[in-house]
């Protein structure tokens, strides 16, 4: 199982995106071999999505959550003590709140792997980052959508 992270699913989702064209290949190979994701990362999701048309909203969100090789985890209590240890453990290297929740969902599902463009990630040296996107992508398109500052929209 690999964890992927809200990043991908909007750059596979988004074909405006840059990104796009690089995350077609790793995500299909995701879900052939099987996703965990927390419903955090989907909320994420579901947050970048929000200006759409209801319907289509609800038919990407669902996209997702009809995965056949889809495990969703819960935020229960016991995730979020796990949360807590990788938060303060990882404060100083950019490791935030929500990317607490995903390496707790990790250790939790026992998935060393990650689809992600942040590269917090590449800095815990127990988990393996797969990210085939140039590292400069994500900085130009970030401040492109600053200045531009409009919805997403279909």
């Amino acid at each position: 199982m690999i964890y992927v992270d809200a990043n991908y699913w909007i750059y596979w989702f988004d074909q405006r995106l840059p990104e796009h064209k690089h995350v077609i290949r790793p995500m299909r190979d995701a879900i052939n071999e099987g996703i965990v994701l927390n419903v955090v990362t989907l909320i994420e999701v579901a947050h970048y999505f929000r200006h759409l048309p209801k319907e289509t909203f609800q038919k990407r969100l669902q996209t997702i959550q009809n995965l056949t090789t889809l495990t969703i985890i819960d935020l229960d209590l016991d995730l979020a003590e796990l949360t807590f240890e990788d938060l303060t453990k990882y404060a100083k290297i950019g490791i935030g709140g929500r990317d607490s929740v995903i390496l707790a969902t990790m250790k939790a599902t026992d998935s060393k792997r990650i689809v992600t463009h942040d590269e917090a990630f590449r800095k815990i040296e127990s988990i393996e980052v797969i990210d085939p996107i140039p590292q400069d992508s994500a900085r130009q398109n970030e401040l492109k959508n600053r200045k531009r500052n409009t919805r997403f929209e279909e």
